[in-house]
């Protein structure tokens, strides 16, 4: 018998099996002769041994092959899947867009027609105003909707109460107020705090609150957050809620780079929303002091201010020294200092912290009597004599009624913008009279955007004296100066066009005259007309003895003895 018939057949001989198992193994087995079915010799028990190496290697072969099929295969069908989400990606964004072109255009148009819509409403402080944010509007749609994102720039005219559509548009009058001739009595007199700021000054304003009292106050801030969240805040810090009125205006929409802050939009706005006969204006950086409320609320005083529609009851200003001497708002060491009686800043005139505003530039609060002012009794006027300057800006309270002066909107950010209203007022007729007691103090903070960009001057003037800068200008050196590319040109452009406006448009009715030694203020001018100036005013040319005249001031509010009148 064939010893493969033996393994086949699954034989009992034990020999033939134990050999198989020991070659699956691997040892050597006995050699064994034979002879297959085609008659070919064969090598009995070794040749099934090679059969199951040679199906092994077969079988590995195979393995490996099914495995690069199936990578083959999950690549392909990787690659087909993302083929088929860059087809769909292309069909949907070509659908997205066309959606918002769509809803780009709606939004443009729903904006524009908003524009179109939006009034001042006369009753209540809730109320709209083109660009404007309020408090008290119903915010429960902006939850439900999310509202366009603002321009990177957008004319700040969009907001004139004025109707103004240019900076040199100038106005005589402030619309939708009571008229001037409407008379009045002592008996019903009252009075807003008027002002305006930036968002990195709203922590000023609760101090202004604690220092006003619970009395009405209207305010106006340049910022992207809304005027309830604003005034929300504001209230839990101290302000009244009833009293206190709040609008916003967007900061990214009209000034996103920080360089021309649009402060007599600002300040008309705040005007507008004025329910009292009488407003006393005053910047935010500059502070009231605890009793001006009450000074302003004595009968005599508003005896005084009922009899007369153009009283303008100056309020002295002074300011105190930065308590640190590194160049930073030092808050915690400023704020306790700042004074809020009378004798504080006496004192700290005396112990030379303080002293009148602002020594650097005498033109701008130099026409008050300060030295007078010092020894006035609470609640007495004192009228000015004359102006010394037309850079003249006290801060007021005045009757809010529609002959009064509006400011003008053509002068933004830093420069012009408060003296010409003074200079108005003075023309149309306005009698500028001091209180005894009462003042503003000026807080040390840092310089603005606004500031900087005005401070900005070409190589040629760096160094060159204000009253000089008009020789350096008409010289070799400053002929090719691109004098317009500068923001201080620019205002002085503007200013000279506005001097032309006052002197045709409106008649001069001054009750209080320019001083005969008034500073020639155009001579600081950077622009300058090619005819002599005819101004409103008859000016001299810079008095040298004026230039110290504020801090003789000083050193005379400093002395501890009585002083005369100056």
């Amino acid at each position: 018998m064939s010893p493969y018939n033996n393994l086949e057949s699954g034989s009992s001989n034990g020999t033939a099996t134990r050999r198989v198992s020991t070659a699956k193994r691997g040892s050597s087995p006995t050699k064994m002769n034979g002879t297959n079915k085609t008659g070919r010799k064969n090598n009995g028990v070794i040749a099934s041994p090679l059969r199951k190496m040679i199906r092994r290697d077969n079988n590995r072969d195979l393995f490996s092959l099914s495995i690069i099929r199936i990578v083959l295969a999950i690549l392909i069908l990787i690659w087909f899947g993302v083929m088929v989400k860059l087809i769909s990606n292309l069909s949907t964004s070509s659908s997205s867009n066309n959606n918002m072109s769509g809803e780009r255009s709606a939004m443009i148009q729903k904006l524009s027609q908003k524009w179109k819509n939006l009034r001042f409403d006369k009753d209540g402080t809730i109320h709209t105003v083109r660009g404007v944010k309020n408090e008290g509007t119903d915010s429960s749609s902006k939850k439900n909707e999310e509202e366009p994102k603002p321009e990177p720039t957008a004319s700040i005219f969009e907001l004139s109460l004025l109707g103004n559509t240019s900076p040199s548009d100038f106005r005589l009058t402030t619309p939708n107020a009571p008229s001037c001739a409407e008379p009045i009595d002592a008996g019903s007199i009252s009075f807003t705090l008027v002002s305006q700021l930036s968002q990195d000054r709203i922590w000023m304003l609760p101090y202004h609150c604690k220092r006003w009292g619970d009395n009405p106050m209207s305010v106006v801030i340049f910022t992207d957050e809304d005027a309830e969240v604003v005034k929300n805040k504001l209230v839990i810090e101290g302000c009244s809620k009833e009293q206190l009125t709040v609008q916003t205006v967007s900061k990214t929409r009209y000034d996103p780079n920080g360089t021309d802050y649009p402060v007599n939009v600002l300040r008309n706005l705040a005007f507008s929303k004025v329910k009292t006969t009488h407003l006393v204006y005053a910047d935010i950086d500059f502070w009231p002091s605890e009793s001006l409320h009450s000074i302003l609320n004595i009968q005599s005083v508003k005896e005084r201010m009922a009899s007369d529609a153009k009283l303008a009851t100056v309020i002295p200003v002074f300011q105190m020294n930065r308590r640190c001497k590194a160049y930073k708002d030092c808050r915690d060491d400023n704020i306790p200092f700042m004074p809020k009686q009378k004798d504080e800043l006496i004192t700290l005139i005396k112990k030379r912290q303080a002293s009148t505003f602002d020594p650097t530039n005498e033109g701008g609060h130099g026409s008050t009597r300060y030295i007078s002012w010092k020894d006035q009794s609470e609640g007495s006027y004192l009228d000015l004599p004359c102006i010394r300057s037309n850079r003249y800006e006290p801060y007021l309270a005045l009757r809010y009624c529609s002959e009064l002066p509006p400011f003008q909107e053509g002068f933004s950010g830093y420069g012009k913008n408060k003296m010409t209203w003074a200079m108005q007022l003075r023309r149309s007729g306005y009698q500028f009279s001091q209180l005894g007691e009462a003042f503003l103090v000026h807080y040390p903070h840092l310089d603005s955007q606004s500031r900087l960009e005005w401070n900005k001057k070409p190589k040629e003037l760096q160094k060159v004296d204000s009253i000089l800068v008009g020789d350096v200008l008409e010289s070799k050196e400053g002929s090719n100066i691109d004098l317009l590319s500068y923001k201080r040109a620019r205002v002085d452009s503007l200013f000279l066009d506005y001097k032309d406006w006052l002197r045709d448009n409106v008649t001069d009715s001054a009750r209080v005259p320019m001083c005969e030694n008034a500073l020639n203020d155009d001579v600081r001018l950077w622009v300058h007309r090619d005819t002599a100036d005819e101004s409103q005013d008859s000016e001299s040319k810079d008095n040298d003895d004026d230039e110290n005249d504020v801090y003789e001031v000083n050193e005379e509010l400093a002395k501890d003895k009585d002083a005369g009148n100056e």
